[in-house]
């Protein structure tokens, strides 16, 4: 992970040396090559490198393998699984929707979303990861059969049998909660009427570009591109470590995107594009929790002081993808793999 570290490193901090393009490729290029190639032949990487400043693609490249079985090599155009990534759309549509007078932060979920177990949870406490939402997901897994797809509706349900009242009071401390932003997603859908993977595909996949990007099927014999699979190298020999099958919840994760796709998101946040200046301007606001300000701001991005400097990280399982964007700078870099060391 420290190698993984430098090579964010290497790609995002040396560009204010480099002004003109072509340059700055011929000088990146072989200091990233650097790091990651005794990676590949250690079998500790396989993914891509994207940079882009001011919406112009300045290195790209991949290594290694998509798929073993059959084998298949990645690019940066390969469709891989974003993780937790996904929640930067989600939190970024709730602010369209805000800003378009649809919803309030301060709104009731269970005002919304019915099948949420608890009455007393806004919609900026979902955002905030103070929520009391439990448990999470791995605790679902006796409730359901192989091969049935699991909806965020159905683990509302399930989570609100076993826990009918919040682990904790709604807005008191932070406890980080994917299920919190699929409850999230199904607001998004029950305000704007359409659902999840429409609503981000119209707002923010066609608008910035991203073409390789799709919120999954439930099943992976649904899938409509061939599948980048995880793996991890144990005792000398490759074990899958990949995501799951029948998952049909969205908000949190799920949402599947390219390396380059994920660079153009970045870029479109580091060019102010994402969402219109006075809605982007209030999400940037950290919440307070407990009377102190969350580390995570509302857009979900980790930010500096001036909210300028970004970034964000998606992991499951073998998956690993980080986004990092800077305002001043107008720069995006996106480092993805599919190789757990």
């Amino acid at each position: 992970m420290r190698r993984r570290s430098a090579i964010v490193g290497i790609v995002a901090c040396p560009l204010t040396a480099c002004v003109a393009q072509p340059p700055v490729q011929d000088a990146l290029h072989p200091r990233v090559e650097a790091l990651v190639a005794p990676l590949v032949d250690a079998r500790q990487f396989s993914g891509a490198v994207v940079l882009m400043r001011d919406g112009r693609v300045l290195l790209s490249h991949a290594w290694g393998l998509a798929s073993r079985e059959p084998e298949r090599a990645f690019t940066p155009d390969t469709p891989s699984d974003g993780a937790s990534l996904a929640k930067t759309f989600t939190a970024a549509g709730l602010w369209a929707l805000v800003h378009e007078g649809r919803l309030a932060m301060d709104q009731p979920v269970q005002a919304l979303v019915p099948e949420y177990p608890h009455a007393g949870t806004t919609v900026g406490q979902l955002l905030a990861h103070s929520n009391g939402l439990s448990p999470d997901y791995g605790s679902f897994d006796v409730h359901f059969k192989p091969g049935q797809a699991r909806t965020t509706q159905a683990l509302l349900t399930l989570a609100g049998r076993a826990s009918p009242v919040p682990s904790f009071a709604p807005g008191s401390r932070f406890e980080y909660s994917n299920l919190g932003y699929d409850a999230a997603a199904r607001v998004i859908e029950r305000v704007s009427g359409q659902p999840y993977a429409t609503f981000v595909r119209e707002r923010f996949f066609e608008p910035h570009g991203l073409v390789h990007s799709f919120a999954r099927p439930a099943h992976f014999a649904d899938w409509p591109v061939p599948r980048t699979r995880g793996y991890r190298y144990r005792q000398g020999v490759w074990q899958l470590h990949d995501a799951y099958d029948d998952e049909a919840f969205f908000g949190a994760s799920n949402l599947i995107f390219s390396a380059s796709d994920l660079a153009r998101w970045g870029d479109a946040w580091a060019r102010g594009r994402v969402l219109p200046r006075e809605a982007e301007t209030a999400g940037r606001e950290r919440p307070r929790i407990a009377g102190r300000p969350s580390a995570i701001n509302g857009l979900s991005w980790y930010c500096d002081a001036r909210g300028q400097r970004c970034h964000y990280t998606g992991s499951l399982n073998a998956f690993h993808a980080l986004v990092h964007w800077d305002r001043d700078r107008r720069e995006s870099c996106l480092l993805y793999t599919s190789r757990c060391v």
